[in-house]
């Protein structure tokens, strides 16, 4: 990915500051959930971000690239 929405790098940030959920993310941010799970999606493709299920959510995370 050679450039990065602002949206994509505030998820960075946040997820930088702990493990979260998307819907945790949209509160923050004040979008869509639909549309931080499109970015979430392609940070995850990108490798800057993992997932892992909690309960019934999935949890994400930086990984060393993000």
């Amino acid at each position: 990915m050679s450039v990065i929405s602002q949206i994509k790098l505030r998820i960075l940030k946040e997820l930088e500051k702990e493990p979260l959920h998307g819907y945790a993310l949209s509160k923050k941010f004040k979008v869509s959930v639909s549309s931080i799970y499109v970015h979430l999606y392609e940070l995850e493709k990108d490798g800057f971000i993992a997932s892992s299920k909690s309960d019934r959510r999935k949890i994400y995370r930086l990984t060393e690239k993000g």
